[in-house]
């Protein structure tokens, strides 16, 4: 049996033996490694509410009925309201780097 670092979990589901099949052949096409590496993707995706990721989950939540198409839509507007907040009172990555970059320049020392 494979080895795994501790601090990593294994998880494991079934699947219809012909998704299975079809999954590995769409993985080789897309020169996917491997179907933990998409797995992992996918999982990293929802996490990080990637907002390609988060628009495929809103449609599967409307068209396999897992919430309504109200509670769905009020969601994602939660989700822009968060995001327009996040860049209206937080720093972006290019406005912490930009600092960085002036403080490189105001004391090179450091």
């Amino acid at each position: 049996m494979k080895k795994y670092p501790d601090d990593h979990s294994v998880l494991s589901f079934s699947l219809n033996s012909k998704l299975h099949e079809n999954l590995k052949i769409r993985l080789y096409y897309d020169e996917i490694r491997t179907q933990s590496e998409f797995f992992r993707y996918c999982v990293e995706s929802y996490l990080e509410q990637s907002p390609l990721f988060m628009a495929f989950l809103d449609d599967y939540k409307i068209n396999k009925k897992v919430q309504s198409k109200h509670r769905v839509l009020a969601s994602k507007k939660l989700r822009g309201t968060g995001e327009t907040l996040m860049r209206e009172l937080a720093l972006s990555s290019e406005e912490v780097e930009n600092i960085f970059d002036i403080l490189e320049e105001e004391l090179p020392e450091l």
